[in-house]
């Protein structure tokens, strides 16, 4: 078989029947019937002369050499998407989809400042938002799924560009009938209750930059609820289960909890995050992103 024979869709067909492991789910996926998809598989594999998956009545795998032809073949798909995208936004930056992910305690809090300037700014881009914990993002912005995502700087920079958007400050959220030792308005970290912290569950680096600012060990369980979103960590608050750290932008005005919960800021000038933009080294669309970052730095609420 040479190069000429090969098609970006037998790529894509082998792609998706690997990711799915479901020649059904695939072609619906793909728009095409199960039985046109079958047929090209095969007819694919006679021409390399050699099977990429093994199937039986109840499921498909990867052959060994499937395996490894799939981790290239995603790359061409990524190499192909790239290629189209480049020469479409060569005159017009910002046109058409760009998929950004966003850590669940950023995406809710500054999405809002910055989605209305974006569209003003490049009415024509078609920004597609995918929320998600930090390790899962990376994994997609790898694979070409994202472009770039909007993330807390705790991760492994390698293979990355990032750009820096802002320091958010933490705020201690203590139901309202517990007294706590202020000193001009302010609280120290020595004097949190850190056997009643309510902390994000496994996977949030919020969790991770907590512990760390408290000088607790990683593998440390809250003795209260684990939970995955900052709304429902502050009703735990709340209710009187203990305290947390919220974020500065994530200490909107909920009515509901009104006189439940009081929020006190930190002495400790290390009681931050840093938020950035990530993209990949090798993504061949710098200038974009740095459009992108800059409108974005551009509305970064004063207030931080």
């Amino acid at each position: 078989m040479n190069i000429s024979q090969l098609s970006i869709r037998d790529i894509e067909y082998i792609v998706a029947v690997a990711e799915e492991l479901h020649f059904g789910k695939a072609a619906l996926r793909l728009h095409v019937s199960q039985p046109t998809l079958s047929e090209q598989i095969k007819k694919l594999e006679s021409h390399l002369e050699l099977k990429i998956f093994e199937r039986s009545k109840r499921s498909v795998q990867l052959t060994d050499q499937g395996t490894e032809l799939i981790a290239i073949g995603k790359i061409i798909l990524m190499h192909a998407q790239t290629f189209i995208s480049l020469a479409k936004n060569k005159k017009h930056p910002l046109v058409g989809e760009f998929h950004l992910g966003a850590i669940a305690t950023v995406g809710p809090y500054y999405l809002p400042y910055i989605i209305g300037p974006l569209r003003k700014a490049y009415p024509k881009l078609e920004l597609i938002i995918e929320e998600g914990q930090t390790d899962d993002l990376l994994l997609k912005l790898d694979r070409g799924d994202l472009d770039a995502l909007i993330a807390s700087r705790t991760f492994d920079e390698k293979r990355y560009r990032v750009y820096s958007l802002y320091k958010e400050p933490f705020w201690l959220a203590i139901p309202a009938e517990v007294k706590i030792k202020l000193r001009s308005g302010k609280v120290s970290v020595s004097d949190v209750d850190k056997e009643n912290l309510i902390l994000l569950s496994d996977g949030n680096c919020l969790k991770d930059e907590v512990l760390d600012f408290c000088r607790l060990p990683r593998q440390k369980a809250s003795t209260k609820n684990q939970v995955t979103s900052l709304v429902t960590l502050k009703y735990l608050v709340a209710g009187g289960n203990g305290s947390t750290f919220i974020p500065e932008l994530a200490l909107y005005d909920d009515k509901k909890m009104k006189g439940l919960i009081n929020y006190y800021p930190f002495l400790e000038k290390s009681a931050h995050r840093e938020i950035v933009l990530v993209t990949r080294e090798q993504y061949t669309r710098p200038d974009e992103i740095r459009l992108l970052y800059q409108k974005m730095k551009d509305h970064i609420p004063k207030f931080l």
